[in-house]
Formats: structure tokens, C-alpha cells, sequence
């Protein structure tokens, strides 16, 4: 009996042990699976311009496609002496070197290593030399390679510049002063005699603002402000007569209960010297709060986000939401007052390294029980792929806590480009397929797998539609904007796909979608026609909504009347319409239809609040009442990647020419039309680069006067041809010529005063050369009499626009890097 009791005994004390020393593995296993975000490490590299720390760039693990990386400009002064300053954050540096290359990295100008670094205030800094100089107004790249103690090396880059007269020391103080100025309630009536305020901008909130808002709000009004981490400025661009400066900062707001909110603030200044001062030409500040998820501030109904874009990205499923506020994810259940900080790369501090916001997240679904899909594209601040640019692709199951990365798509491209292509299509069906619009290409790509195909190539901007969900697109198969015959929709989740072809005599268009059903007009050939302008009208007879697979649910059709365009809300359709009169199409008055297949009522909407301290502020709203009391707070775990599982798209870059609108200092949008490039820079009060990154055109950029040597024109030019390839092989291939037909007189004398006259078409008959211009003319040479002479320029204007504003320029394309003028 005893010995028995002693087995017994044993057995238990092992089965105990076994317990213990399982819980003890499992214990460990999940503190080895997981972790919180890590602390952003890399240095930052700043340059020194009239004494000021200015360009902070930020280190990338991988070297760079340069004509897509133009976060900066650095003047180079005639000396071509820099200053280079290093912020270390702690890393020990083994070396620096530089590299100066034409700006789409095609040919290398110099390289060098930078050793001379010296102390000061915190920060190291080095003079260097470039040595071999530059061409004058064209734009080159400064590439640093830092090498860390663990052999490590990451890329810095900034835009190199040479230009005459740019009184870049004069517009960095400005932009100093003015942001500076604003929070320092005795010095803010400084900039009073800068703005233009008209009443023309809302006056009830500070997430928008510009030059002609209200002094009170650009000046923080009711707001105690104070500034928390200052603005490094940053050079987006420069001439001769302009230049453009962002400055990022972060301020604070003590409220009345001494609880602080911060926020990220850009203030955008484009700038002209003149008179012996500065001139604010234009002013933009966008102001997002970053959101307190331990400090909630709650409405009967919802979340109050406060001072935000009324643009959320957010998603529901009625009792989860999931939202998207500067750069971090969030998520709400309203049923157990939980939320959590679902994705960030803050991890406490507003370091600047942590808080640069050159990421976005796109939110996928939200499921019945909670877990959220979504993507973050951009460059990582922090974490395992710090200093990588890319696509990541990621799951978080609410009931653990914890995010899983599925997949990582590195990219060599900036996160502005990157954006643009993101912001279109970015959909993970459930299956786990993720569909991606990259270079005007359709990815899909298995997740599980690791594997991809592109769906479908050559995307053409303008013959193709993106449904809010993003869940369904259609494409117009002859990829032309007005002589399409049929367009090809298609389901994502379900990959299935359905054809409309339009009459033999006729022409269709995809327009967009409503509430998911695809929305597409019709018109008939004979319709179509382009305005006095030049500008094509697409006058559509029939305008029709189907569901998927092509049923017909609306139409609208009207007896001499056309549609030129729609105007999509929730579950709204507005006609732009016309009709003819004395043989042109005249607007009247638009109509709209209402979408009778509405989904249902979104369970969580925008709403928006006033207030007096703080404005307008947004608030996300449930149907139902939120209790705010004990809301409890987390902050999600990652899931640790033993492996990263990455995949290479394998993309080839499209060789045709591209053009890279930039405007308010940053890329607004890639265009394969150089005239239409132009029009929207001009609304942008921007400018044009083509894929080598050369200026094609800048808003206010031109003398008053020009007058090209006639005897340095290309006989091809003077010949007044406007057979676009003819004209090409006659000028050879170091020439690239410009169609820029639908620009206005204004806008093509930029290339004009740049050193390349424009063919302009009078009428039918008759081409002439505007190889010149001043105020009140322009300078015309007659092809068929070889004799030139001056014309006014408001005939000029009203000759070219009856002809329908018909021009073709050209410009000489990048010579040899070391060339000098």
C-alpha cells in the first residue's frame, strides 16, 4: 500500500512538472512569436543652405530608381561647395560617401567619400566639393551611401540644382518666419499684409487652409498652441522668379482640463522676390490631429476625431470600425468599448523619424468577428523593413491581439509614386488574392502561393473605372477615350467578367460605378465632336446603370439632349448636360438620377461638428448610442516574421514618355499626354518633368520678352510641319517632340522663351512659327515667305483659338552630364 502511495505521489509530482514545464514552453513560444513595433534607428542626413539645416532625408535600404525619388532640391552655390549634417541617433558610422548622376541615374558625374566630419551641437557635419560642374537649370541627383557599424549601407537623396538669382537665403527666412510667426501671438499680425483673404474658404475649420483663408485660423485662433517638434524646411522647388517650400512640424494644444493633443502640420509656400521683398504667392496648410486612443473623446453616437480631413478612410460592419487618422490604424468595437491601436509606427515619441508620414494605409474588410485586412504601401519608418519601400500586406485577428504579415512587395520607387498607383486599386479578395494597378498594369497576385500574373496591360488613364469598395473595375478594350466599342467589367472577389459592346454606329464610354452597379454612356460617332478649343466632346444620348452581369436598372435618355459628363455621389448620378444650338453644343441646366439598387445604409457615418476652441471637427457615428465609459485600450502585437516573404513583381518600366505633374510640393499626377500634363499644372500652379526628368513646363517660369536666333532653329521646325512623327525622324533622336494641342498661347510661349519655337496652326491652309514674344506681341515666322513679324498678343490668342489652339513644340533631350553653359 505504501509503495503505491508513493507512485501515486511521484506520478502526480510529474504530471505537475509536465504542466509547468509545457505552460513554461508555450509561455515562451508566444513571446518569441511576437513583439511590439521597434523604435525607428536610422540616421538622418540634413543639408546646410544660408547657414540653415534644410532636406531631411531618410535613409533606404535599397538603391533608389532615381526619376522617381524628388523629395528635394539643394542649390549648388557657384563655388560648388556643400555642407552635409548627419544625425546620428545613436549608430556608429563607418563611412560616407556621395555620388552626383544625371536625375534618371542614367549617367554618373562624380563620385567621393566624405571624411572630414565634425561635431557640432549634436549633430556632424562635412564640407565637400563637387568637382566636375553641372549644366545650369537642369536638375541632377545627390546620392549619399551611409555605412553603419554592422556593414550595413542605406541611401540618402536629395535633387541637385544650379540656377542663377534664386534668392534661396531670402525664401528660407520667410518660410521661417511666417510658421514661426503664426504660433507667437505677438508677432502673428506680421503676416497679415501676406494673405488675400476673400471669403471664398471656409471659415469654420483648420484642416485646409490657404492663402485666402481667415488670419484668425491661419493664426491658430482659440487654439493654445505651442510647437513641439520644429519644421527642417524642405526645397520642392526653385527659379528664377519662383520658389516652393514645405515645412512639417508638430504643435500641441493644452485644453482646458490640461489634457494636450498633438498634431502633424504642413504649411506649402510658393514664393516670388521682387521689389526688395518676398511675395507670398501661394500658401496651403493641411493640419491633422493624430489620435489619442487611451484619451477618447466620445459624441452620443460615435468618435470624435477631431481636427481631420472630412475624407476618412474608414470601414464598418456595424459594430467594428476601423479607421485610418495620420498614418496609424485604429479600430472601435462599440459593443465592448474596446479600442485599439491596430497598426502604427509611433512607439511613444513624435520623433521625427517615427512620425514621417510618407505611408498610407488602405483598409480592406472588416469581418463579422472583428479581424481587419489592410495594406500599408510606402516607405516603413520602422520595424523589419525599416527603410524599405513597398507593399505590405497584412491580417490582424482581434481575438489574439495580433497582426500577421501575409506578404511584402518591395518597390524602388518613391511613396508619392507609389500612392499614385495605390490610390486607384488595391484590393485582397477572401480567397486571399491581391490585385494591384501598378505602371498602368493589372497584378494579381496569390498571396498564399507567392506567385503572380499580370491580368491585363496597358491601362490607359481615362479608359478605365475603380469602384469605391474597389472591388469591381471595368476597362474600355480599345483603350481610347472616345473610340472604344466595348468595355469589359469585372468582379475581383469572384474574378468573373462581363462584356458591353455598343451599337455598329455608335461609341461607349465607362463613366464609374454607384453603390457597385457600373455606369456607362453611349453616343453616337456622329455626336462626338471637339470644342472651339480644341478640347473633344463625347455627347453621350444614353446614359445607363447595370448590375453585375449587364442588367440594365436605369437609364436615362432625353430627346435632344446630350450628356457630356456625370458626377458620382452615394447613390446619386448628376448629368452635365447640353443641346445644340446654331450647330454647337450648348450647356443648360444638369440633371441627376437616383440609383433605385442603393446598398444599405452605411451602419457608421462622417459627421461633422462645431465647435469653438477647435472648429470643425469630424466624428465617425454608429446607428446606435456608444457608452464611453471604461473604454478599454490596447495596442496590438506583431506577429514575428522568421522569414520575410516577399515577392518581386519582376515590372518593366514602359519606355514611352511619361510626364510627372508636380504641384503644392508633391507629384499630383503622371500623365502620357505632354498638353494635358501642362493644363493640369497650370491649375496646380506646378510644373512638368518629363521621364528624364527635365523641366518641360513651370507656372510663371518665363522672361517678359524672348526672340529665338532664326538661324539656330532646326530647318524641320521652320518647315512649319505639324505631322508629328514626320517631324520626330526629320529631328532625330536627340530631340523629343511635343503634341501640345489643347494648351493655350500662354502656356506654350514657355517653351518659346526656353529657347524652342512652337508650330501653331492659323487655319487649314496655313502653319506659322512663334519664334518670339514680349508683352504686347508675339514674333511669327511665315513658312512659305521666310519673313517673320510681330503680332498682338490678344489676336494672337484669338487667331490660335479659333484654330483650335493647334500647336506642336519640341525640346533638345538631356545631353552629356559634364557639359557645361
Amino acid at each position: 500500500m505504501k509503495k503505491l502511495l508513493i507512485n501515486i505521489v511521484v506520478l502526480f509530482l510529474v504530471f505537475v512538472a509536465a504542466i509547468g514545464t509545457t505552460s513554461l514552453f508555450i509561455n515562451r513560444e508566444k513571446s518569441v512569436r511576437i513583439h511590439n513595433v521597434e523604435n525607428a534607428s536610422l540616421p538622418i542626413v540634413y543639408m546646410e543652405v544660408s547657414e540653415m539645416m534644410v532636406n531631411p532625408m531618410y535613409g533606404y535600404a535599397n538603391e533608389m530608381e532615381q526619376q522617381y525619388i524628388r523629395d528635394s532640391i539643394t542649390p549648388l552655390p557657384t563655388d560648388r561647395v556643400l555642407t552635409v549634417i548627419l544625425e546620428k541617433l545613436g549608430n556608429s558610422i563607418e563611412s560616407v560617401g556621395y555620388e552626383v548622376s544625371t536625375a534618371d541615374g542614367t549617367q554618373t558625374v562624380e563620385n567621393g567619400s566624405i571624411t572630414n566630419l565634425k561635431e557640432k551641437d549634436g549633430f556632424f557635419t562635412a564640407d565637400f566639393k563637387i568637382q566636375n560642374p553641372i549644366l545650369m537649370n537642369q536638375e541632377y541627383t545627390l546620392r549619399f551611401e551611409i555605412t553603419l557599424e554592422d556593414g550595413e549601407s542605406y541611401h540618402y537623396y536629395t535633387r541637385l540644382l544650379q540656377r542663377a538669382g534664386t534668392n534661396i537665403e531670402e525664401y528660407l527666412d520667410f518660410a521661417q518666419m511666417f510658421y514661426l510667426s503664426c504660433l507667437n501671438e505677438d508677432k502673428a499680425y506680421d503676416i497679415l499684409s501676406y494673405l488675400e483673404t476673400d471669403g471664398s474658404q471656409a471659415d469654420n475649420t483648420y484642416t485646409s487652409l490657404n492663402i485666402h483663408s481667415k488670419f484668425d485660423l491661419i493664426a491658430w485662433g482659440e487654439m493654445d498652441v505651442a510647437l513641439e517638434k520644429k519644421a527642417y524646411p524642405v526645397i520642392k522647388d526653385m527659379n528664377e522668379t519662383t520658389c516652393s517650400i514645405v515645412m512639417n512640424y508638430v504643435i500641441s494644444d493644452t485644453l482646458e482640463d490640461s489634457h494636450m493633443d498633438y498634431y502633424n502640420v504642413t504649411d506649402f509656400y510658393r514664393m516670388k522676390y521682387g521689389q526688395s521683398r518676398v511675395m507670398l504667392l501661394d500658401f496651403e496648410r493641411d493640419t491633422k490631429e493624430i489620435f489619442n486612443g487611451s484619451s477618447v473623446a466620445f459624441t452620443d453616437y460615435g468618435i470624435n476625431l477631431g481636427i481631420v480631413d472630412k475624407d476618412v478612410e474608414y470601414v464598418s460592419n456595424g459594430n467594428v470600425v476601423a479607421f485610418v487618422q495620420a498614418g496609424e490604424l485604429w479600430a472601435f468595437n462599440r459593443s465592448t468599448s474596446k479600442m485599439t491601436k491596430v497598426f502604427s509606427f509611433r512607439t511613444g515619441d513624435l520623433d521625427v523619424r517615427e512620425n514621417l508620414q510618407e505611408h498610407d494605409i488602405k483598409i480592406v474588410r472588416v469581418g463579422d468577428t472583428g479581424n481587419i485586412d489592410f495594406v500599408v504601401y510606402g516607405y516603413m519608418n520602422c520595424d523589419e523593413h525599416q527603410g524599405e519601400v513597398g507593399i505590405g500586406v497584412y491580417h490582424y485577428e482581434d481575438e489574439l491581439n495580433q497582426i500577421n504579415e501575409k506578404l511584402f512587395i518591395p518597390a524602388n520607387t518613391s511613396y508619392e509614386y507609389l500612392r499614385n498607383n495605390m490610390g486607384i486599386l488595391s484590393y485582397v479578395t477572401t480567397d486571399n488574392l491581391l490585385y494591384l494597378l501598378m505602371e498602368n498594369d493589372l497584378y494579381r497576385v496569390d498571396i498564399d502561393h507567392k506567385s503572380y500574373k499580370m491580368e491585363k496591360a496597358d491601362f490607359v488613364p481615362g479608359c478605365y473605372v475603380v469602384s469605391k469598395s474597389q472591388e469591381n473595375i471595368a476597362w474600355m478594350n480599345e483603350m481610347s477615350e472616345f473610340e472604344s466599342e466595348s468595355i469589359t467589367v469585372m468582379n475581383l472577389e469572384s474574378g468573373e467578367t462581363y462584356e458591353i459592346r455598343a451599337e455598329d454606329d455608335e461609341k461607349i464610354k465607362a463613366l464609374g460605378f454607384i453603390n457597385e452597379d457600373f455606369v456607362y454612356g453611349l453616343a453616337k460617332e456622329e455626336d462626338i465632336t471637339v470644342s472651339e478649343t480644341g478640347e473633344p466632346i463625347f455627347a453621350m444620348h444614353t446614359v445607363r446603370i447595370a448590375e453585375f452581369g449587364g442588367t440594365v436598372v436605369k437609364e436615362y435618355h432625353q430627346d435632344g439632349i446630350w450628356i457630356t459628363d456625370v458626377n458620382l455621389e452615394l447613390g446619386l448620378l448628376e448629368l452635365l448636360r447640353v443641346k445644340m444650338e446654331d450647330g454647337m453644343y450648348v450647356s443648360i441646366n444638369s440633371d441627376h438620377i437616383m440609383n433605385n439598387l442603393q446598398s444599405k445604409k452605411e451602419k457608421v457615418e462622417v459627421r461633422l461638428m462645431n465647435g469653438v476652441r477647435k472648429a470643425a471637427q469630424i466624428c465617425l457615428e454608429f446607428e446606435k448610442t456608444v457608452t464611453s465609459d471604461k473604454v478599454l485600450y490596447l495596442e496590438a502585437n506583431m506577429v514575428n516574421v522568421d522569414e520575410a516573404e516577399t515577392i518581386d513583381l519582376g515590372q518593366v518600366r514602359d519606355k514611352s514618355e511619361l510626364y510627372y505633374v508636380y504641384g503644392n510640393g508633391k507629384l499630383d499626377s503622371t500623365w502620357t499626354s505632354v498638353s494635358e500634363a501642362i493644363v493640369q499644372a497650370d491649375n496646380q500652379k506646378g510644373i512638368v518633368l518629363n521621364r528624364q526628368q527635365q523641366y518641360v513646363w513651370e507656372r510663371g517660369n518665363r522672361d517678359d520678352s524672348y526672340q529665338n536666333n532664326l538661324n539656330e532653329i532646326p530647318t524641320a521646325v521652320l518647315s512649319g510641319s505639324m505631322d508629328v512623327e514626320q517631324l520626330s525622324q526629320r529631328l532625330g533622336s536627340d530631340y523629343t517632340v511635343l503634341d501640345l494641342t489643347g494648351c493655350t498661347l500662354d502656356q506654350v510661349l514657355y517653351q518659346v522663351g526656353h529657347g524652342n519655337p512652337v508650330i501653331a496652326k492659323v487655319n487649314d491652309t496655313v502653319n506659322v512659327v512663334i519664334i518670339g514674344y514680349n508683352t504686347y506681341n508675339t514674333i511669327l515666322y511665315d513658312p512659305s515667305t521666310g519673313e517673320h513679324g510681330y503680332y498682338g498678343i490678344q489676336d494672337s490668342t484669338k487667331l490660335f483659338l479659333e484654330a483650335g489652339n493647334v500647336f506642336v513644340g519640341y525640346m533638345e533631350n538631356m545631353g552629356e552630364a559634364t557639359k557645361t553653359s
